[in-house]
């Protein structure tokens, strides 16, 4: 059971990374139109694969430690995601005085 878990939580942070790594490249490089909806996209990647891990943990161990696994996996990625949207907020604000220098 534990390995079904640590694969779960590694593609949903391993789809939050890959978002942010193409928000942050495209903030980089001046990308102008649908910012963020890589970032959107993979949250809702997460919100939909959570009733599969509950669905899975219930059936495999019970309801108590199902509720549990789903808690803990949504409190760490809405840190992680929260994490990442200030880092991006950081480079928007830094990209933008950069151009007000120029």
């Amino acid at each position: 059971m534990t390995i079904f878990w640590v694969a779960a939580a590694a593609i949903v942070f391993g789809i939050l990374l890959l978002a942010f790594v193409i928000e942050y490249h495209g903030g980089r490089n001046g990308f102008q139109g649908a910012n963020g909806i890589f970032m959107v996209a993979s949250g809702m990647i997460a919100v939909f694969s959570l009733p599969i891990v509950f669905g899975v943990t219930w059936i495999w161990a019970d309801l108590w430690t199902a509720i549990k696994i789903c808690a803990i996996g949504a409190i760490s990625y809405a840190a992680l995601f929260a994490l990442a949207l200030l880092q991006l907020t950081r480079l928007g604000r830094a990209l933008s005085v950069q151009a007000r220098q120029r």
